[in-house]
């Protein structure tokens, strides 16, 4: 995991039709796409075991891909107590860095299967924080072939594809709302290897 300048973050996000807009925001290249792209938002539960789980459920709304991108845009508002947590997430607990100053984070997958799960499980604990201290800041993929893109805004996830047919973030919401304390399968699964790695390495000594 790095932090990127925007003339950096841009070359990323160029490969998939996108860029750093204005206000620190991530947007299409192609301002037109906006009128022919589909979207639903949804507020955040409150209760914390949901928002916990919710916030899982949302961040598999991300293809998988070689990276992924936070953006931070500049209508976030954060207290140092705040970013001292979302920093210490993303760097461990050795290195905090100024949010107002670090806005676009890079995270690459494909080193190792225990690496990629660690950072899918810390994109979706990142997607936590930032619904519970209503931040604005935005997430894609390099798999996101059709524009997909989470975005959290003031408590509210929003999923954005250029494709209007977003019937994979309905349904993602859909067994979200069946089972609000349940897991979506991909992090189980992952918690469930990481559990079984451990018990195997107590076995072991």
């Amino acid at each position: 995991m790095k932090s990127l300048s925007t003339q950096e973050a841009n070359i990323y996000l160029s490969r998939i039709g996108m860029r750093i807009g204005a206000w620190n925001e991530i947007v299409d290249i192609d301002s037109s796409q906006s009128s022919k792209s589909g979207w639903i938002n949804y507020a955040a539960p409150e209760k914390s075991r949901e928002l916990l789980v919710f916030a899982q459920h949302a961040a598999g709304w991300l293809p998988k891909g070689e990276w992924k991108i936070l953006q931070i845009d500049n209508s976030t508002s954060i207290d140092a107590v705040e970013a001292a947590l979302v920093t210490r997430l993303i760097f461990g607990s050795d290195d905090v860095q100024r949010l107002d100053e670090n806005r676009s984070f890079l995270f690459e997958f494909g080193k190792s299967q225990d690496d990629d799960n660690k950072l899918e499980l810390l994109i979706a604990h990142l997607v936590f924080a930032f619904l519970l201290f209503k931040c604005h800041v935005h997430f894609v993929s390099s798999g996101s072939g059709v524009g997909e893109r989470l975005s959290i805004q003031d408590g509210y996830a929003y999923f954005l594809s250029r494709d209007k047919d977003i019937r994979g973030a309905k349904e993602l919401l859909e067994n979200f709302e069946k089972q609000p304390s349940h897991l979506p399968q991909w992090s189980v699964e992952i918690i469930a290897a990481d559990q079984e790695k451990s018990l195997h390495g107590t076995d072991r000594s």
